[in-house]
């Protein structure tokens, strides 16, 4: 296969683009912030490479410094960038075309990429590394720093590719336009597989279905286009020696079209539970018992679903655990909006195997219980005794003047009374949604926030 035809070179280019697609983004990943995760004392749990991209999910400690927060983000454009051009430094020297030529397309993924990466991953529409560098830092003038430099230097290294791979192809001066449409063709073959899906990803084709497949269609037809045309073009005056390509090379970077996997690194430390949770799903329940005294019980539970073979074995990691002061801090700051008092004592924080949690019409199974019990500071103002009646008064936390504004609501709000007291009445304003009633309890339960009433009031007596 002559490596200077203008379709045995673009499909050659491809696969090659995609397979280093996939070690570099392995690179980026994996031996970038992966690896410096680890070196700051942190972990880097799940790792997924595929030959279009890649995500690591990092954690690093409460005492890591910013320094080794924007190291640890730098690390992946700067390995992948290092090891690129040690592969194009390697590769040039070699006597196969294939190899040199397989060089070039590395070079281009692992350097040029990476560079533009960092150049257009330094704003919000296109989010990438060095936006969240800028983030850290709290400092956005930086993004133009990254974005000129990126982009200078992805200049800088693209013609000097360029310039090699048309040494590689026999010199420019043998056939100037043949090797100019040669190199539009390098950089224009890969550029669906390059850009697009990355678009996609970042909504910046507007979530819009036709666009992205009008744009890759057109990528498409204009590559096709281009390689009728060079191929039909008169043999140069002097041609050039043959440079041939074994079709083994083609099949052998053609691999990584079938690999995209998700690794679990090891086990997810305990304090990602919360990123894991998507929205949150909150119960209270209040428990009168027959001497009158309370127990508040906070029932708690993620409703994330996952998308995929990884995200499922992350979110299964946590069945049988829980960050306890996560939960303790999520109860201890919205039972006082709830009740107008802040001193409480945690009696309880504990995964109760056995109950629910309720949320949008579905029970989730394991619930992270937090019991609540009055401490002796607290003025217990939402209880008001009358002889042997005794009236509850709780809010929705996230509906009623919240300390921390919300557009979230409190799925379900229970009172249950314990031996010989009886319900005598109740009210609840500021919703939509009826209550239920049991023999010891009565119930609320929220679909959404329209619906959520505000304020509850429940009494009971003891006959």
């Amino acid at each position: 296969m002559d490596f200077r035809r203008p379709w045995p070179f673009a499909l050659f280019v491809l696969l090659a683009h995609v397979l280093s697609r996939f070690l570099g983004v392995a690179v980026h990943e994996f031996l970038g912030h992966s690896a410096l995760a680890c070196l700051l004392g942190g972990s880097a749990y799940p790792l997924y490479v595929s030959p279009g991209s890649g995500i690591t999910y990092v954690y690093l400690t409460e005492g890591t410094p910013v320094a080794g927060v924007v190291a640890m983000l730098a690390a992946g454009i700067a390995v992948e960038t290092a090891v690129g051009v040690a592969i194009w430094w390697l590769t040039r020297r070699s006597p196969s075309a294939a190899w040199r030529a397989f060089g070039v397309v590395a070079a281009t993924v692992f350097i040029v990429y990476s560079l533009v990466y960092m150049a257009a991953g330094a704003f919000e529409g296109f989010p990438g590394d060095t936006w969240a560098i800028v983030s850290t830092l709290q400092d956005p003038p930086l993004a133009y720093g990254f974005a000129a430099v990126g982009g200078l230097w992805t200049v800088l290294v693209g013609v000097l590719l360029s310039f090699d791979l048309l040494r590689i192809l026999g010199g420019p001066g043998r056939d100037l336009r043949r090797g100019s449409l040669m190199l539009i063709l390098f950089w224009l073959v890969p550029a669906p597989l390059a850009f697009l899906p990355g678009f996609s990803a970042f909504n910046a084709l507007e979530e819009s279905p036709a666009l992205y497949i009008g744009g890759f269609a057109a990528i498409l037809i204009v590559v096709a286009a281009l390689l009728l045309y060079v191929d039909l073009l008169p043999a140069p005056r002097v041609p050039a020696p043959p440079a041939p390509l074994p079709w083994r090379s083609v099949a052998a970077v053609a691999l990584p079209l079938l690999l995209a996997t998700g690794l679990l690194l090891e086990t997810p430390p305990v304090q990602v539970e919360s990123a894991w949770l998507g929205g949150l799903a909150v119960n209270l329940e209040v428990v009168v018992h027959e001497d009158f005294n309370v127990s508040v019980i906070w029932r708690f539970h993620g409703t994330f679903t996952p998308s995929s073979p990884l995200e499922k074995r992350i979110v299964s990691s946590f069945e049988n655990r829980m960050d306890t002061n996560f939960y303790n801090r999520a109860a201890l700051t919205i039972v006082g909006d709830a009740f107008n008092e802040s001193n409480w004592i945690v009696t309880e924080s504990d995964i109760h195997p056995n109950e629910t949690v309720w949320s949008a019409g579905a029970l989730y199974p394991r619930a992270r219980v937090v019991r609540l019990a009055p401490s002796p500071l607290n003025g217990l103002s939402f209880l008001a005794r009358s002889g042997t009646n005794l009236t509850v008064t709780a809010h929705d936390p996230f509906k009623f003047e919240p300390t921390i504004p919300s557009e979230g609501w409190m799925d379900a709000f229970q009172v249950t009374w314990q031996g010989r007291l009886v319900l005598v009445r109740w009210a609840a304003s500021g919703g939509t949604v009826a209550e239920t009633i049991s023999a010891n309890f009565i119930r609320w339960r929220a679909y959404n926030r329209l619906e959520a009433q505000e304020t509850y009031q429940v009494e009971v007596r003891l006959p």
